[in-house]
């Protein structure tokens, strides 16, 4: 039997479970929403939570964050290198055959709908937990509702001082990279 010329892992449904969160800005203030932990540790997270069933990740994000802060927020259309392919990719070629576009990273302008990044957390023996991450936009003319305030105080933090505070390195990689795609986007806003 032939095998991949990959490194690949299968994870069954009961050995992985996704979450979704989001980078989510005031873009008024260049502000970053994080979250301080209360309950048995003291760190400096983003929102983020795990999808329910029949549930996209674009809105495990959305719905996530606002359970988590309290703060009505939307995707946030941004210019965005991706190896997704576009829409309608297929050609057709005088034998009625199809041809592909080669698997290569390309621009998507105004993209508000793909994730700017994947995290892989490996939680147990062969489990792994999928964290899909989007960057949000508060609705700052919406009226703040309720959120977990019993596990989470929300704050936020500007832009320049915001990695000075987050608690682990992949979040402080997460909020630059997004950061940068938010300033670089600033006519798709």
């Amino acid at each position: 039997m032939a095998t991949s010329r990959f490194k690949t892992a299968i994870y069954t449904a009961e050995k992985f479970v996704e979450s979704a969160g989001t980078v989510l800005l005031r873009l008024s203030t260049r502000e970053v929403c994080i979250l301080h932990t209360l309950l048995h540790r003291d760190e400096y997270i983003l929102p983020k939570g795990r999808r329910n069933l029949g549930e996209s990740r674009q809105t495990t994000a959305i719905r996530e964050t606002i359970e988590e802060t309290g703060i009505p927020c939307r995707l946030l259309p941004v210019n965005l290198v991706s190896r997704v392919c576009p829409a309608g990719t297929a050609i057709e070629t005088e034998h009625d055959e199809h041809q592909h576009l080669p698997d290569e990273a390309r621009l998507f302008e105004g993209c508000a709908c793909e994730p700017i990044a994947l995290q892989t957390r490996h939680v147990g023996e062969g489990e792994v937990k999928l964290i899909w991450w989007f960057v949000a936009a508060v609705n700052e003319d919406e009226p703040v509702g309720q959120h977990e305030r019993d596990k989470f105080e929300v704050e936020f933090h500007r832009y320049d001082t915001v990695l000075e505070i987050l608690t682990f390195k992949d979040d402080r990689e997460l909020v630059r990279k997004a950061i940068e795609l938010a300033e670089s986007s600033v006519g798709n806003q």
